[in-house]
């Protein structure tokens, strides 16, 4: 069941990564980066989101890990948005 969950987290991810490239676009950015910090912020946020549950079953597909992985997923790909285009 925790692999299935990462699996799922993964997609959320995909999922939060190329919603943030089709928000934000921009020539300068690359889409692949975007997607991936998109993956990243969701097991950040899904983790983060399952702290809660430490002591007891630590089930990725609780609401908590789920809702943190979209939030982390769309949350951290847009700031990598925002800070390319400041950069740029």
């Amino acid at each position: 069941m925790f692999f299935v969950g990462l699996l799922v987290w993964m997609a959320i991810g995909l999922a939060g990564g190329l919603l943030a490239r089709a928000l934000y676009s921009s020539p300068d950015t690359v889409a692949a980066l975007t997607v991936a910090f998109g993956v990243f912020g969701a097991f950040i946020g899904g983790m983060l989101g399952l702290s809660g549950y430490v002591h007891h079953d630590a089930n990725p597909l609780r609401l908590g890990g789920l809702v943190g992985a979209v939030v982390g997923a769309v949350g951290f790909a847009l700031i990598y948005h925002v800070a390319q285009r400041k950069a740029a």
